[in-house]
């Protein structure tokens, strides 16, 4: 069912946009950036970097469904 598989992918989406805002905001805290070990900001920066990928990616996939419809 395609809107089924829209709405799940929306729902991931929303969740994936909150956890990267999650990211963002821990990695603008220059506190948290100095103080941290330099491996715990690097993870960081990789989770935001990994989250902007499959956020365009379910984008995309989205895209591509609601225009099967």
């Amino acid at each position: 069912d395609v809107d089924a598989e829209i709405e799940k992918q929306e729902k991931e989406l929303e969740h994936l946009q909150g956890f990267l805002n999650g990211v963002k905001k821990k990695l603008a805290n220059e506190n948290f950036v100095a103080h941290a070990p330099e491996a715990v900001v690097a993870k960081e920066r990789k989770k935001q970097s990994d989250s902007m990928e499959k956020i365009a990616a379910l984008k995309e996939s989205i895209s591509s469904l609601k225009a099967q419809k």
